[in-house]
């Protein structure tokens, strides 16, 4: 009987099924991989360039915000053409132009910031062997479009003592309230700031990405169904933002107390096409420089 008891106490306790079902899942210690950040597109540098420019027109220190642009994608459209075909295209910094006989299109986009400009030299341009890039036209649209028809209002009729003081050669009263109206009228309107894009060089970096202000150019025979530029054509600037040797991204100078900063925006340029707005097909596209 004691041999007996010793066997029962030397067996494992049963367990209970339901333990089983309630035991908890292992759980595995992977880190999260965090999702890459999406391209930053023109409304989003726009966006960039105001904070910088504001933090270099009030004096504040912008270091932080700039460390975290360092790196970013980008990717950025440009609308250019919308007056339709150019008669000088070789004239023309960004346009097109359309033979019908041939059925000939040709776009064409000509780098129009270098070193040689007055924001550069004032950001050090002693230090940068080369410059290339474009200033944005337009900067006050977040999205690139063309611009909005304006409509022309007829002019006013012209009063009656204004006609008779020049029929008589005499000069009209000019009341107080006159006086303070032309007096605004020949304020002068303040500027929209230039926004530049642009890949800083120096002595060390290689010549391979450099195009030398050689225009993106390229022509294409097109189908007799296809329509021609009624929007105008994209010019997309693609790659990453780069610290300047300062460690600024968006490097700004302050005009006046009373102007706007200027700004370009320091990248390297990845990729460049032109694209029909509408399906945003492909024209022609290049390579990084």
């Amino acid at each position: 009987m004691a041999a007996l008891t010793m066997l029962c106490a030397c067996q494992p306790e049963a367990q209970d099924p339901g333990n089983l079902h309630n035991a908890e899942e292992p759980t595995l210690n992977a880190s999260v991989v965090p999702r890459p950040q999406p391209a930053l597109d023109r409304a989003a540098i726009f966006a960039a360039v105001a904070r910088a420019a504001s933090a270099e027109a009030a004096g504040t220190d912008h270091s932080e915000a700039q460390r975290e642009l360092d790196g970013r994608q980008f990717e950025i459209r440009i609308r250019f053409g919308c007056k339709g075909p150019s008669t000088e295209l070789r004239e023309e910094w960004l346009g097109w132009s359309f033979d019908r006989e041939k059925g000939t299109l040709r776009v064409r986009a000509m780098p129009t910031l270098s070193a040689e400009e007055q924001l550069v030299k004032a950001l050090g341009g002693d230090q940068f062997e080369a410059v290339e890039g474009f200033w944005i036209p337009r900067p006050w649209l977040l999205e690139a479009a063309c611009p909005a028809t304006a409509a022309v209002s007829s002019a006013p009729a012209e009063p009656a003592a204004d006609a008779a003081s020049k029929e008589t050669g005499a000069q009209p009263a000019t009341t107080p309230a006159a006086a303070a109206e032309s007096q605004q009228i020949t304020e002068p309107v303040p500027k929209w700031p230039r926004i530049g894009i642009a890949q800083f060089f120096t002595e060390t970096d290689p010549r391979t990405g450099r195009r030398s202000m050689r225009p993106y150019e390229a022509v294409k025979t097109l189908g007799p169904e296809q329509p021609i530029g009624s929007q105008g054509f994209n010019l997309v600037l693609s790659g990453r933002l780069k610290a300047l040797p300062d460690k600024r991204v968006i490097a700004c100078v302050a005009k006046g107390a009373d102007s706007p900063p200027e700004c370009i925006v320091s990248v390297d340029f990845d990729r460049v096409w032109i694209e029909k707005p509408a399906d945003r097909e492909i024209l022609a596209e290049w390579g990084g420089g």
